[in-house]
């Protein structure tokens, strides 16, 4: 079976983000056990940068050609330059994006990993570019012939919101990323308190700032945290690009404390460990989650998490964690503080969560992917 799987993304910022490991690591896993009968083409682009070294299966390049403005990109339409460039070439093709041939002889397999454009329009759709593109890409997406979605509520989304089949959808949940190696807690705070001078008890945010990550509840629960906690600061780790503002517009309106609050900017893998192990907990206000990877990071870690109970992210931390109603700050604050007084609490939340997140590996998510690969053949 000739399976082109899409790589590119290898290639541009997403690298560093959901999709480049999810990428990543499926490859790094077909690299140390090779999927029977199947024969990898990965489309790659020709005018962006090389990727990184990295594990890869044996496999042939096929170039493909992009405009570097995603926005552009996006207006000369992915969708019919894929038709031409997989033409002839593949049995199966594995999309990673919202992004599939507009004519096609071949099956095709799709990962969605979220539908929040369709939750918040007014966001991720305000522009034209981007409504036109979504809906282009959502029509495409219904004529998948399989649809891997990292979680149960993708799953659901997919089924309400694109009426695609259920019988159609494979959950195939995602893992830590196997190098991840958190430094004993003792280390991680020295490194922390080197690198960003802050020192214990810290709790930690690790993400982005649109409004599906909820801001506005971040900031209301540290404020009463802090209120009540003299020495605990939040250390934000996060890539503080064009959404920035809307994490200090939310710390303005809550009044929270922002000399308090450390931004990192963003961090290698290596120092995101030590932040996580340091920390006393993982506060994670998110409304919605494809795949709550950040919280399986600190469940990997032995850092509680405390979040909202919110789709996406009840699922992957069950009762390794603490889960308080959906967009209730002053619970989340509430839970912030019982951790800390708590000290057997914690512990046994630390290792709760380690078992937890020794459940979740790449090696079975590359193996059930490639089986959706083989049922299509």
């Amino acid at each position: 079976m000739r399976l082109a799987f899409d790589a590119r993304h290898l290639q541009t910022v997403a690298r560093h983000r959901g999709i480049g490991r999810y990428a990543r690591n499926l490859l790094a896993a077909w690299q140390r056990t090779p999927p029977e009968g199947v024969d990898f083409t990965l489309l790659r682009l020709r005018n962006f940068p090389a990727p990184d070294p990295q594990p890869l299966p044996t496999h042939r390049d096929l170039q493909s050609w992009r405009l570097r403005r995603p926005e552009l990109s996006m207006l000369a339409l992915d969708a019919p330059l894929l038709a031409v460039e997989l033409y002839g070439r593949c049995d199966v093709y594995h999309s990673l994006q919202l992004s599939l041939p507009a004519l096609r002889r071949f099956r095709a397999v799709i990962t969605v990993h979220d539908l929040a454009p369709l939750r918040w329009p007014e966001h991720y759709l305000a522009l034209p570019h981007a409504a036109i593109g979504h809906q282009v890409q959502y029509e495409l997406a219904r004529r998948a012939d399989a649809v891997i979605a990292p979680s149960n509520a993708t799953r659901i989304d997919l089924v309400e919101r694109l009426a695609i089949d259920p019988e159609l959808i494979h959950v195939i949940p995602e893992a830590v990323d196997p190098s991840f190696a958190p430094p004993s807690r003792q280390d991680a705070l020295a490194i922390v308190r080197e690198r960003f001078n802050v020192g214990a008890p810290y709790v930690l945010y690790v993400g982005q700032f649109d409004p599906r990550k909820n801001m506005p509840a971040l900031a209301s629960a540290f404020r009463a945290a802090a209120e009540r906690h003299a020495d605990l600061r939040l250390v934000v780790a996060a890539d503080l690009g064009k959404l920035a503002p809307y994490l200090w517009q939310a710390f303005e309106a809550e009044r929270a404390p922002r000399d308090r609050v450390v931004a990192t900017g963003y961090v290698d893998d290596a120092t995101l460990a030590a932040l996580y192990a340091g920390a006393e907990a993982l506060v994670h206000p998110a409304l919605l989650e494809g795949f709550g990877l950040t919280p399986l990071e600190a469940m990997a870690a032995g850092t509680p998490v405390v979040a909202f109970d919110a789709p996406g992210v009840s699922e992957i931390v069950a009762d390794a964690g603490m889960l308080v109603p959906l967009n209730d700050a002053a619970a989340l604050a509430d839970a912030l503080l019982a951790l800390l007084s708590d000290p057997a609490k914690r512990e046994r939340l630390v290792r709760i969560s380690q078992d937890r997140a020794r459940l979740f590996s790449w090696a079975d998510a590359a193996a059930r992917t490639a089986a959706v690969y083989q049922s299509l053949a």
